[in-house]
């Protein structure tokens, strides 16, 4: 099982495995793009990617690849490191 050690500002260091990972950000994309008001298929379609992959990542259900991520945070108008940040990774 792949384990993951992240630091987060003002608490320190924390383990999490890559299924919590996946989970942490899949969520904070999700809550990302609905304060932006778009559907899930307007945002994927955005970002470059189908409906049924973004609704995957959403769940936390795929170990997405870092282009696609820096697709993500880009139509979300996020740096990577604050999308990071925001999933406490």
């Amino acid at each position: 099982m792949c384990r993951f050690i992240v630091f987060i500002p003002d608490t320190g260091l924390m383990e999490i495995t890559q299924k919590q990972a996946q989970k942490s950000l899949g969520t904070t994309i999700r809550k990302k793009r609905e304060a932006l008001e778009l559907s899930q298929e307007n945002f994927a379609s955005l970002c470059g990617m189908h409906r049924t992959y973004m609704g995957a990542i959403e769940r936390g259900e795929r170990n997405v690849s870092l282009l696609n991520i820096r697709r993500i945070a880009s139509v979300l108008e996020l740096k990577l490191s604050e999308l990071f940040a925001a999933a406490k990774m």
